[in-house]
């Protein structure tokens, strides 16, 4: 139906472009949400990780220094005083006074997490180790050995075979990757008479600590995962909510727009309405006196003068032609308001194709109807109701331009009302012609837009105002199959509270 290039609500995008929405900035308020929790997030396991590893490590210095403390008594109980009793000096040289030395040593340290302990004596030399092949070397203490043998503070050290960065990228440890290392003085008891603490030599403990370290790795790995998937999640709850609101906005935008839209258009009709109106009276009347003449005229001209015959008969066929286009104007700009009877749509549509039947006959236009046996009732204006299914069906024809077919159906909808679903009669014309041209569709409705040469453009644009003032809807669209789609949607009124009235 080209003739029909007009439709009742353009497509218009719900989401407004994202430039225009305040909103807009939320994205970029999001991200950088998202930028702040992730290092807040990190720096915070971080923290809570670091304060794991220095607490345990604190623990495991202390025990390591409480084990110094009972290897120096057991050691000087056990093995110095008695020996110093029984042979007068201590000689580790001697086999039976290394290895009474290494069962006391062995008793105290038997099922702890020790991996070597070695006693140095003041030539630096290692006279004592639970490894015998360190016994008799040198340089295997901490350069601070010196300072130790004179009674200096126990040294804690932890020894790694890497970076300690490096670790959480090389799990699983191997054993004795992490060492901690106490070096701390071989302290006796004081002697009856006198004051100072003998130091007997220095004590060094290593305890392999790599499996303790690995745990601290993996909880920490764990509040980082867990500190990560957080943030995730509360930047995804943000996205959402930001989303959300974009999207409520732009619906809002969007119904403004199409308001002030429909406000513009209201304004410019009504005014151009007006224009209209006061001109199509003012040339109605004397149209009338023209076609009149013209036809008086006519009908006096005699037979033999054809040329004057026909050149009246143009005149009538002209101003009725331009009656018909006021008589137009007038309808489009001084809209009749529908009565509220109840009208049969089926019984309506009978009586505007046994008008049109024929023309569509001469034309070679078949119509296939398909609307259902049971009535399909709508409060309305019968006459006003007429003319718009003519009007559909006048295009339908003059689309196709020859032999085709127009098919009618009908069927029963519901639609979403402002509280609850009202039915709807939906009734469907479909011609077998070109189609709507998808490039000038959002246009059809607009008043005076026609692709016609004779046409004023006005014909939809009062079917549009027809059918809504019924509470109706029409919307224009290709068929699947081809050639154009009217669809026309009328509230019914469901069987039992309809009265018959079609005037």
């Amino acid at each position: 139906m080209p003739a029909m290039n007009n439709e009742l609500e353009p497509q218009v995008p719900l989401e407004a472009p994202e430039q225009e929405l305040p909103l807009s900035y939320a994205r970029t308020l999001s991200w950088l949400s998202l930028l702040f929790i992730l290092l807040t997030n990190l720096a915070l396991s971080s923290f809570i990780s670091n304060s794991a590893r220095e607490t345990l490590l604190l623990k495991q210095k202390e025990f390591a220094r409480l084990l110094v403390d009972n290897l120096n008594n057991q050691i000087f109980r056990r093995f110095a005083l008695p020996t110093i009793l029984a042979r007068g000096r201590i000689a580790l040289r001697q086999p039976t006074q290394y290895e009474h030395l290494s069962r006391v040593v062995t008793s105290v340290i038997q099922g702890l997490p020790v991996a070597r302990l070695r006693i140095y004596d003041f030539s630096y030399l290692v006279a004592f180790s639970t490894a015998i092949e360190d016994v008799g070397r040198a340089g295997l203490a901490n350069p601070r050995l010196d300072e130790i043998l004179h009674g200096g503070e126990p040294i804690s050290e932890i020894i790694a075979s890497f970076p300690a960065w490096q670790a959480p990228f090389r799990l699983p440890l191997k054993p004795g990757t992490f060492v901690l290392r106490v070096l701390a003085p071989l302290r006796g008891e004081p002697l009856p008479g006198h004051d100072d603490v003998p130091i007997m030599g220095a004590l060094e403990l290593t305890q392999d600590i790599t499996e303790d370290y690995e745990r601290v790795l993996a909880f920490q790995g764990i509040i980082v995962v867990l500190c990560l998937l957080s943030s995730i999640i509360l930047f995804a709850l943000l996205l959402v909510l930001i989303h959300r609101s974009e999207r409520v906005l732009a619906e809002r935008l969007h119904k403004n727009r199409l308001l002030e839209k429909e406000l513009h258009s209201n304004e410019r009709l009504a005014s151009m309405g007006r224009v209209v109106a006061s001109i199509a009276h003012e040339i109605r009347n004397p149209l009338g006196i023209i076609r009149s003449s013209a036809e008086l005229l006519q009908r006096r001209a005699s037979a033999s003068d054809t040329g004057t015959s026909r050149l009246l008969g143009a005149i009538y066929d002209e101003s009725v032609r331009l009656s018909q286009t006021v008589n137009d104007f007038l309808d489009y700009a001084r809209p009749r308001k529908p009565r509220q009877d109840m009208v049969d749509l089926n019984h309506v549509l009978d009586q505007v194709l046994a008008f049109l039947e024929p023309e569509f006959l001469r034309l070679s236009i078949e119509i296939v109807r398909d609307t259902g046996s049971s009535s399909c009732v709508s409060r309305g204006d019968k006459d006003l109701l007429y003319r718009a299914f003519y009007n559909i069906l006048v295009n339908g024809q003059q689309s196709m331009n020859g032999p085709g077919t127009i098919t009618i159906s009908a069927s029963h909808v519901e639609q979403q009302g402002d509280q609850d679903r009202l039915p709807f009669v939906e009734l469907r014309f479909t011609d077998s012609g070109p189609g709507f041209d998808s490039s000038i569709l959002e246009h059809i409705m607009d008043p005076f837009f026609t692709t016609k040469d004779q046409g004023t453009g006005l014909g939809l644009p009062i079917v549009q105002s027809i059918i809504s003032s019924h509470g109706g809807s029409i919307i224009l669209e290709n068929a699947p199959e081809g050639g154009a789609l009217v669809r026309v949607l009328l509230p019914e009124i469901v069987e039992g509270n309809t009265g018959r009235n079609d005037g």
